[in-house]
């Protein structure tokens, strides 16, 4: 069968058991309708499944949430509000909506969590003159209020920003747009990865965009330094006009560290295409071996 769905399961969508719920995926931009294997039809939110629906035998239709691991009692989260198995809720669209409005805030804190708190370490680990990097900012983006709309480019939020302590060929201290990611699932493969890619080189190649960056990064370093968060022997930066960007890529396990490896190979012959810096890649092993 293929990548398909059966007619009764079709019909269902059209004008059966899923019409509700087709009409709330239709009227939520971040959503995804998706056909899968198996006569399959699955939901995705930022490429996240939160929904699946499936018929039978072709004459059962069922319904499955969102996986717990988004609710697990380690989150601190609770399961939607909502029971959409339960057949009986499935012709009120108000409660599909409900649901897919919990289920995304759901997997939002899910990721967002465990991004934002490796992002978090590093840092506070990079807080020092005698590291290699210091951390300047956090989710630093190029504003263009200001700026005609023609004339803006994709707008990006940078994980960190980092410069590098020891002087390049040139004598200049390099600044670093580093993009973390923490994992990768199989369904996203390298798209997000490729995409940062080119969202960079954009802005790498804006000047008004070097510019306030540059001066972004020496105004924090100067307030840092002022409040004593910054440690260790202070030094002066000549900073570099150009930004480079760095991958941080986190694995949890061998499956998460080969599939980031494909990851940063992508991203650097995406830089190599687009006549981009080489991307310093820096892998690092999230998990927590207790000897």
């Amino acid at each position: 069968m293929g990548r398909n769905i059966s007619e009764n399961h079709l019909k269902a969508y059209k004008e059966g058991c899923f019409k509700q719920l087709f009409s709330a995926i239709k009227e939520d931009p971040e959503l995804s309708f998706e056909v899968r294997l198996d006569n399959e039809v699955m939901v995705y939110y930022h490429k996240d499944k939160i929904l699946t629906t499936s018929f039978k035998s072709d004459k059962h239709p069922a319904v499955k949430i969102l996986d717990s691991k988004y609710y697990a009692p380690s989150t601190g989260r609770k399961a939607p509000s909502v029971d959409m198995q339960d057949k009986k809720n499935w012709h009120v669209v108000s409660l599909w909506r409900k649901y897919f409005n919990e289920a995304k805030s759901l997997v939002y804190f899910y990721k967002k969590g465990a991004e934002f708190s490796v992002q978090q370490n590093i840092a506070l680990s990079n807080q020092s003159y005698d590291n290699r990097f210091l951390a300047v900012d956090m989710e630093w983006a190029f504003a263009q209020s200001d700026i005609d709309i023609k004339d803006r480019i994709p707008r990006t939020r940078i994980d960190l920003v980092l410069v590098d302590i020891v002087p390049n060929e040139q004598g200049l201290n390099d600044i670093y747009l580093a993009e973390l990611k923490v994992g990768t699932v199989a369904t996203e493969g390298t798209s997000g990865t490729i995409d940062h890619v080119e969202k960079t080189f954009k802005l790498i190649n804006t000047e008004k965009a070097c510019q306030d960056l540059k001066e972004d990064v020496t105004n924090i370093i100067n307030v840092k330094r002022e409040l004593g968060i910054y440690t260790g022997t202070a030094k002066q930066f000549n900073l570099a006009d150009k930004p480079k960007m760095m991958l941080i890529l986190a694995y949890r396990g061998e499956e998460e560290h080969e599939r980031l490896k494909k990851d940063s190979a992508a991203a650097q012959e995406k830089a190599k295409e687009l006549g981009m810096d080489e991307i310093k890649v820096v892998m690092h092993n999230a998990l927590i071996k207790l000897d």
